[in-house]
């Protein structure tokens, strides 16, 4: 340990030291400072704090004037020997007086004086350090100090902004009995370096602020609340701390009960935080603070308290709050919600989602009190319930589903249903109602069941093709039929499902309702889907018919009849007067095209299924020959323009499908496809392939049914008009015309006479003959099969033909075996 005789022994060289403080040249004076500080604080001298007091006493004016060096490194020197002397509590308070009117100087001053970062850093060092030493008795100097940090925290250097913005903390605390004198003008620094990039400067600037608030002028949160609340976007750091500080305020802050509004949300943002640690920390000061506000009005919520009782209808991922904490968030909800609902439409997306989770947070603490509020909820979740960002919607739902828990149907209804019709974004409405619904009680919705039903079902609402919407739609029919019995309003219900089904583009949408139709089914007492639609088809239908001659294709009322088309399989077997009667009257010649169009192309599938759900009742006979008079026959005859070409396609495809069609009686049938028959030959010279295509269709099928339809002309025109069709553009056409040429020579009419007909037929077989060197290997394949049917007709005519023309065909071998087999053939006829 030092003793004095060791002050002695130093004089001399302190002395020394001291007189080259004041020399003129800056190197010298450098290396007397650190001369300085390496003898003074010598290891076994720095303990005694009496030779320590002496030493700078006899320096400490030459030390504060070197803090003023023209040389940077002169001033940081000798700030550090100061800033070492502090920390060893050498300083006193007179000292005060010596330094901090030099480094008010040095920072205070506009513009800065000290353009060195490293000495500003210590310089804040030095008053850190003081005001951990000397605590209150900083307050004489407070004005200095705080001019000094005000310019501090907003330094351009990180680091001293970190240092000033932590001293603001420290000395709030230390001054706090005066401190309210002077903590306004530390607020716009200090709000300006919150923005800084660095989330440590962020975390500093936000204590600073958060002790002011605690220590200083508590009407400044007005100017604070707003960019503290900004701050729930930011890091988890950053977050944590603003939790810290919102908890810290809730808990301490003197005037903190005429600032619940401005105090709550920085708190209750961290409840629904992503990061785990933020979220925890949030719950824990949130219920010191509810049991906290408990204690301290225990007089006046001594009734909520002890008739508090738990509820059972409650949202089950979440813990209910205390009775402090929802009388806390009811008496403040009044000031909150206003400025809420504005940044539920702020520009940045990460305001709005932070905005929508205080909402669903203040909704869940307000328990049973928020119900006087619904209104203005309400508007707020319309409007964001539209949001483009998927998280902020899915929030905004997850909100309206808490309030549906603690607010009554017979209060939000009269508040909902009126806007599902009168707005243009009837989807945001019905996205909300669906959700409040989907947490609703079934004792309290059920009454109110038809009544949401009939505000539903209006055009608006139940036939809009919008996938946005539907996809809204079906999500409050789920929950309608998971908290209701639906039986009343099954009709309703299947339509709205139907329409769904065959006017979505968005196949999720189409398998969603026919997942709400089973549960339809299975509500309404019915074991399977299909009794749904036996139930509800012949109804439909009769309606359709009032309106069906004026349907166009985005018509509800034709949509629902193409689902039935699709979906309501042998169902339609049993209502065939009535389907008929529909289709009779919307698909013609005067009616809309898109619609007959796509009646055909539904109808056609019909009669090509395999399990013919037309014939369920077994009266298909008595109504296919209407399909082809009334929808079919109008659309054969030639007529120009691409539309007409659509439609006469479908017509000659739905006349191929009738004919494929197996009928117990023919006779109806058989008389209107004769009619037809003589429209065919001309169809088979159409301009379009598919209509050339199904041409050949209806001969095969013709052939293959109604044999008796082929009389001996009408077997020779279309057997001319099919050899032409082996010429055709469409390998399809050329093909399929060599198959049913084939079937139709094996089907020759009874009474048909080769020798009388012979000029016919060697023309045929000439013309046929031709496309044994057709350079289709197909074709050439099609057509020897073709002509070994054909000669079993007249073997003779054709050998002669072969025989006359072998020699000049390239496949002269296809020759000689159509040769070889006519003359097996006709040996055999003998």
């Amino acid at each position: 340990m030092a003793t004095q005789d060791d002050a002695t022994t130093l004089s001399p060289e302190l002395n020394t030291i001291l007189s080259d403080l004041q020399h003129q040249h800056k190197a010298k004076r450098r290396k007397a400072l650190e001369k300085f500080e390496s003898v003074v604080f010598d290891d076994d001298k720095t303990l005694d704090k009496d030779y320590l007091t002496k030493i700078l006493e006899y320096s400490k004016g030459r030390l504060v004037m070197c803090l003023s060096d023209v040389s940077e490194m002169n001033r940081i020197t000798s700030a550090s020997i100061i800033l070492k002397f502090i920390q060893l509590s050498v300083m006193t308070e007179k000292h005060l007086i010596d330094i901090i009117p030099v480094t008010h100087h040095r920072l205070a001053t506009v513009p800065i004086v000290e353009e060195s970062e490293d000495a500003r850093l210590l310089f804040i060092n030095i008053i850190q350090a003081l005001t951990t030493l000397f605590q209150a008795k900083m307050i004489p100097h407070m004005n200095d100090i705080v001019n000094i940090l005000k310019e501090a925290v907003i330094d351009p250097s990180p680091e001293v902004r970190k240092a000033a913005a932590e001293c603001v903390s420290s000395y709030a605390r230390a001054t706090r009995e005066k401190f309210h004198m002077q903590s306004e003008s530390l607020v716009k620094p200090l709000l300006k370096a919150l923005h800084h990039q660095r989330f440590k400067n962020r975390i500093a600037c936000i204590n600073a602020l958060g002790d002011i608030l605690l220590y200083g002028d508590s009407k400044v949160i007005q100017d604070v609340s707003g960019p503290l609340a900004r701050c729930a976007m930011d890091l988890p750091q950053v977050r944590l701390a603003l939790v810290e500080i919102g908890g810290n305020l809730a808990l301490d802050m003197p005037d903190r009960y005429s600032y619940w509004h401005r105090i709550l949300p920085i708190l209750l943002f961290g409840l629904r935080d992503d990061d785990v640690d933020v979220r925890h920390r949030a719950k824990e000061l949130w219920r010191k603070v509810g049991g906290k506000y408990e204690e301290e009005n225990e007089d006046h919520l001594k009734v909520d308290i002890e008739f508090d009782v738990a509820v059972h209808h409650y949202p089950p991922s979440e813990e209910r709050p205390g009775v402090g904490c929802r009388m806390l968030v009811q008496r403040s909800l009044v000031h909150i919600l206003p400025g809420l609902m504005t940044d539920l439409d702020d520009w940045q997306a990460g305001s709005r989602l932070q905005s929508a989770k205080l909402l669903t947070t203040l909704v869940l603490n307000a328990d049973k009190g928020v119900t006087q509020y619904t209104e203005k909820i309400l508007t707020g979740l319309y409007l964001a319930a539209g949001d483009k960002e998927t998280n902020v919607v899915r929030q905004v739902l997850e909100c309206s589903s808490y309030l549906g828990y603690f607010v009554e149907p017979a209060t939000y209804l009269p508040l909902v249903l009126p806007r599902l019709c009168a707005t243009g974004h009837g989807e945001r409405t019905l996205s909300v109602l669906s959700a409040l619904i989907s947490s609703g009680q079934t004792d309290l919705l059920q009454p109110h069941f038809q009544e949401i039903i009939k505000a539903v079902y209006c055009e608006e609402v139940a036939f809009n093709s919008q996938t946005e919407h539907q996809s809204s739609l079906l999500q409050l029919l789920e929950g309608l039929l998971k908290n209701c019995n639906p039986s009343e309003s099954s009709y309703e219900l299947f339509n709205i499902l139907l329409f769904i089904m065959s006017s979505s583009a968005e196949q999720e949408n189409v398998d969603s309702a026919l997942q709400i139709l089973e549960i339809l089914a299975q509500k309404t007492g019915h074991t399977e889907v299909k009794e749904l639609f036996s139930r509800h088809t012949g109804i439909i239908l009769e309606k359709s018919l009032s309106s069906a001659s004026a349907w166009t294709e985005h018509n509800p009322h034709f949509l629902m009849f193409v689902g039935l088309l699709e979906l309501a399989g042998e169902v339609l077997g049993h209502e065939l007067k009535q389907l008929m009667s529909v289709l009779s009257a919307c698909v013609g010649k005067k009616q809309d095209p898109f619609v007959a169009l796509r009646c055909l192309s539904r109808l056609r599938g019909l009669l090509t299924r395999e399990d013919q759900p037309l014939n369920s009742g077994d009266e298909l006979h008595k109504w296919l020959p209407v399909i082809i008079s009334d929808c079919v026959g109008s659309f054969l005859p030639w007529s120009g323009g691409r539309t007409a070409e659509t439609l006469r396609t479908a017509a000659v495809a739905c006349l191929a499908s009738a004919c494929q069609v197996s009928l117990s009686q023919q006779q109806g049938m058989a008389q209107e496809l004769k009619k037809c028959l003589s429209l065919i030959p001309a169809l088979l010279e159409d301009e379009a392939e598919d209509t050339r295509l199904f041409s050949c269709e209806v001969i095969y099928w013709t052939i293959m049914n109604y044999t008796q339809l082929i009389e001996v002309d009408i077997f020779h025109t279309m057997a001319d008009k099919l050899v032409k069709r082996f010429d055709d553009v469409d390998q399809r056409v050329r093909l399929r015309a060599a198959h049913v040429l084939s079937t139709l020579f094996s089907n020759v009419p009874k009474n048909y006479d080769p020798e009388f007909n012979s000029a016919r037929l060697l023309d045929l077989y000439g013309d046929v003959v031709i496309f044994l060197d057709d350079p289709d290997v197909k074709l050439q394949e099609a057509v020897v099969v073709a002509l070994g049917k054909m000669g079993s007709v007249s073997p003779t005519l054709l050998i002669k033909i072969l025989e006359e023309g072998a020699p000049k065909y390239r496949n002269f071998q296809y020759c000689h075996q159509l040769i070889e087999s006519m003359k097996e053939l006709k040996i055999n006829m003998v």
